[in-house]
């Protein structure tokens, strides 16, 4: 079998063991919320949001972006036990000190933060909850890291499946029990729970030296990881930021209540993916990174990436664009309804999302941090200006067109850095599939403001095509693995029953 194929097997593969994850942490994740929904209507879904939004930005602020740079600086140095016994060291210290600093600060300033978020001190202790969460993000983001690093695929998304479940059962417990006092304890489930799981399975990871390590020894990682981490926080801080000024514009102009239909479609568009985004980050990132150098094979991987990454997302994307509303009703409830065209729109967003990752990780993986900023500010500041511009006119749908509009722009933008810093284009084949992809998202869009019957039976007859076709890659590439071997063998019988084989 030839090399591309073997490279897209192994992207297939890593889609597959994290996407089996994913789906798992989904379906908890939906289900979560779904109850979360019921119990405290759209109010709580919004005050769930900015508690995320706000952890988020302080896991971003006091990580100095070492989760992404740690996961390069592991990568890279792989191959030698005494570096990369260094780097684990030092990542984890790194993120420890910055854990307790953040508790620290947050704890100093609850009352400021409170009045900021809330326009009330009476938010103090949530805040301070929220604090911890931060500390335990923090522990979880070195953790991780190590995995992510040294490309352990299973482990990694064993940790997701488990922290999502065991999240779940104690943050709806106290929701239960608690009502809305009790959301900034379910927010912080999440990352108490998933470090645990993540400390466990890397115990199990080949012990390193027990001779200890200077803080002579560590300064020259830590300086390599900083330099490149605090441009990725900063990056990362305006993306959380980007959120935070939306959620703010969303409230200051509309109400919470607008701010729950936004927080409810945003959390399906970033949720329904993640096993597709989730495998370029945990198995394409540390690969393209060890492979950057070498700019013909760095760019045929980035192209096997993008080929998979649009072979597999097209059907849950025609799924989402052909039954948002169900979606929408049975995630959350009949009071969501106005979530319903924001979802469609971010859904077609998503579209172009799924092209544009590969091509970002180039940057990433150059190291070349201030331009991956520049590429990421100019989503985030079109996003937020969209929004901010087209609110009165538009109402709340403005998030779902800012959200293709930002898109459509990053897109350009990334392409052509891409093609200046790699010398980087898409194969023809390629194209074809993107032509495609955007053509037949588009009609269903088009399809969903006419007819709905005709809606459903335009997208069924996509979801189907684009799922056999799926299926078609996997048995072309030959893969063993008893789950996609069993899907295979469904579609070979089907093949046989209606003579086409």
């Amino acid at each position: 079998m030839s090399s591309e194929n073997n490279s897209k097997k192994q992207i297939v593969k890593s889609s597959a063991i994290v996407g089996g994850a994913s789906l798992l942490t989904i379906l908890v994740g939906l289900l979560k919320v779904k109850i979360l929904a019921v119990l405290l209507g759209p109010g709580g879904i919004g005050l769930m949001g900015i508690l995320t939004t706000i952890m988020a930005t302080g896991t971003t602020f006091f990580g100095m972006g070492l989760n992404t740079s740690g996961v390069r600086e592991l990568a890279v140095n792989n191959k030698s036990i005494e570096s990369l016994e260094l780097v684990r060291k030092a990542l984890f210290l790194a993120n420890f000190i910055l854990g307790l600093f953040a508790i620290v600060i947050i704890f100093i300033f609850k009352e400021a933060l409170s009045e900021w978020f809330f326009q009330s001190p009476d938010y103090q202790l949530t805040i301070s909850v929220i604090a911890v969460g931060v500390f335990f993000s923090l522990i979880l983001s070195s953790q991780t890291a190590l995995l992510q690093g040294l490309r352990k695929i299973t482990e990694l998304a064993k940790v997701n499946v488990i922290g999502a479940s065991v999240a779940t059962i104690i943050g709806l417990s106290i929701v239960w029990r608690f009502g809305e006092a009790g959301v900034p304890f379910f927010v912080i489930a999440l990352p108490l729970a998933s470090c645990f799981a993540a400390f466990y399975y890397n115990r199990k990871l080949p012990k390193l030296s027990s001779s200890s390590i200077t803080i002579k020894e560590l300064s020259p990682k830590w300086k390599s990881m900083f330099s490149l981490g605090v441009v990725f926080m900063l990056t990362g801080l305006m993306g959380v930021g980007c959120q935070l000024a939306v959620r703010y514009i969303i409230n200051d102009k509309l109400n919470i209540e607008s701010v729950g239909y936004f927080q409810a479609s945003w959390q399906i568009s970033m949720t329904y993916l993640s096993f597709v985004l989730g495998a370029m980050a945990a198995d394409y990132y540390p690969r393209l990174t060890q492979q950057i150098h070498n700019k013909k094979e760095a760019n045929k991987l980035v192209n096997q990436q993008t080929e998979i990454a649009i072979i597999f997302a097209a059907p849950v994307l025609f799924t989402m664009l052909t039954f948002a509303p169900l979606a929408i009703k049975l995630l959350y409830s009949s009071d969501f309804t106005d979530s319903v065209e924001i979802l469609r729109w971010q859904v077609m967003g998503d579209v172009l999302k799924i092209i544009s990752w590969p091509l970002g990780f180039i940057v990433i993986a150059r190291g070349y941090s201030k331009l991956f900023f520049c590429t990421e500010l100019t989503w985030n500041a079109s996003y937020v200006l969209f929004v901010y511009f087209g609110v009165d006119k538009f109402g709340i749908e403005i998030a779902g067109y800012a959200f293709v509009g930002s898109y459509l722009i990053l897109l350009f933008v990334i392409y052509i850095t891409s093609r200046k810093v790699n010398d980087f284009q898409w194969t023809i084949e390629n194209i074809k599939l993107i032509i495609l992809l955007i053509s037949a998202s588009v009609l269903l869009l088009l399809v969903s403001y006419i007819t709905q019957v005709g809606l459903i039976l335009i997208g069924s007859l996509l979801v189907i095509m684009s799922s056999i076709y799926a299926i078609k890659i996997i048995s072309e590439l030959g893969i063993k693995n008893e789950k996609l071997d069993k899907i295979v063998i469904v579609y070979k019988k089907i093949l046989c029953a209606l003579n086409l084989k």
